[in-house]
């Protein structure tokens, strides 16, 4: 019995050291634990947080988020200023989070490194072109306060004349600085003749100036020195473009009208083009729909964000005129020379801003190819470039460019005067 009893023993225990064992190696192997972290996504802080682009070594652009969490589902509201652009195409999944813009083909793909930290890298059209980020809960400023703080008075307050690659004749262009500031905050915009550089932000610290904007599609960085009420800085655009620039305060400085600047070229009378619209149906200015109406042609881009600022005002036009004679027509030229993509494209922007007008594929988003697309033009100078048709066909306004709301007074201004523009139009009769 003693031996039996042994034997029984023993065989319970090398039963439960190999159980014991399995254990051990399942631990080990780790397995149990990848299972856990793929399917449990860390939870990360909601609130203010402070992303930071890698540039270079010397240079980051930083930018301001709300993160927002909804149920099972985060939200990101980035901000300049006074806009917010909020994303809510955002996936968690375990420790890797991507954040797709609502409009622009641009995207995030980060690691959780844990709570409060995000490290990773974001992609504009594809992948081949991608600039590294780290984002961090609880910062609210975007540039550090330095250390040393002994020119608080300094402030920029005011309209400044702006020369952009002064000494380079191929690259240089004119500018209206126009700067905000309370304290050591900073708000404002570069205007030129073909657009604006919208919401721009940042501090004045000492006698330098740092600002900066996300906007979707772009990556801005301004840094300058103010040395005898004259400032010298940098520009830089994403990692692909740098250039100097420098101000003097000028409240008096104005730039070319943009209204001067495209034109029908001579022996042209009339603005004609025939272009598919998402449907792939061919569609002329001289169609039936358009006859005896106003019409606005824009000449735009679905990457383009000046774009993006008139699609929501031409977009609430159309809403209000529609009724009353008011047609728009937009032409936009992609960067991808694909149809299914163009369309797709321009289709994101059409229903963000539930716009309900006609959008035309129109090409290739090169100025060269847009203008030989439109011959009767001196050129196409920017996108946007918009052209308002009274109801005989007549031409009556080309706009080059836009200032969109992040201009302020100018914005205001212009959008006021299309306004006053279209309702002297749609009260104009059609000639027999």
């Amino acid at each position: 019995m003693k031996t039996n009893y042994f034997l029984i023993t023993f065989a319970t225990v090398k039963k439960i050291l190999y159980i014991f064992l399995a254990i051990i190696i399942a631990s080990c192997s780790g397995d149990s634990f990848e299972q856990e972290q793929e399917t449990s996504s860390v939870l990360l802080v909601e609130g203010s947080w402070l992303l930071e682009f890698q540039l270079s070594e010397n240079n980051v652009v930083p930018v301001n988020f709300n993160l927002i969490k909804i149920d099972s589902s985060y939200h990101v509201e980035f901000s300049n200023a006074a806009e917010k652009i909020l994303a809510k195409d955002v996936s968690v999944s375990g420790n890797k989070i991507t954040i797709h813009d609502p409009i622009f083909k641009t995207w995030f793909e980060g690691k959780i490194v844990n709570s409060t930290t995000i490290e990773g890298k974001w992609f504009k059209d594809g992948k081949d072109y991608e600039i590294p980020f780290t984002a961090k809960h609880g910062e609210t400023s975007r540039f550090k306060k330095p250390d040393n703080l002994t020119k608080q008075n300094v402030n920029i307050t005011g309209k400044w004349e702006v020369d952009f690659s002064k000494n380079n004749p191929n690259d240089q262009y004119k500018a209206i600085g126009q700067f905000e500031q309370v304290d050591d905050y900073v708000t404002g915009t570069f205007m030129t003749e073909t657009g604006d550089y919208r919401y721009l932000e940042g501090n004045m610290y000492n006698n330098n100036l740092y600002l900066s904007c996300y906007d979707g599609s772009h990556l801005f960085l301004f840094k300058a020195t103010l040395v005898n009420e004259k400032l010298t800085g940098v520009f830089w655009s994403g990692t692909h473009w740098e250039e100097p620039w420098v101000a003097t305060r000028n409240e008096n400085f104005e730039l070319t009208n943009p209204d001067s600047l495209t034109y029908l070229k001579e022996g042209f009378d009339k603005l004609a083009f025939t272009f598919p619209n998402t449907d792939g149906e061919e569609v002329s200015l001289t169609d039936e729909k358009y006859k005896g109406k106003v019409v606005i042609v824009n000449i735009m881009g679905p990457w383009c964000p000046n774009c993006k600022d008139e699609t929501a005002y031409l977009s609430g036009l159309y809403d209000d005129n529609k009724e009353k004679g008011l047609e728009i027509i937009a032409l936009s030229f992609d960067k991808s020379e694909e149809f299914e993509a163009s369309k797709q494209n321009i289709l994101k922007i059409k229903t963000f801003f539930d716009a309900k007008y006609d959008f035309l594929i129109a090409g290739k988003a090169n100025k060269i190819a847009a203008a030989k697309s439109l011959p009767m033009l001196n050129h196409v100078m920017s996108y946007p470039t918009t052209i308002f048709i009274d109801r005989n066909g007549n031409i009556r306004k080309i706009r080059t460019g836009f200032y969109g709301p992040g201009t302020g007074a100018y914005y205001t201004r212009y959008t006021e005067e299309i306004n006053n523009l279209i309702a002297k139009l749609l009260a104009e009769e059609v000639e027999n």
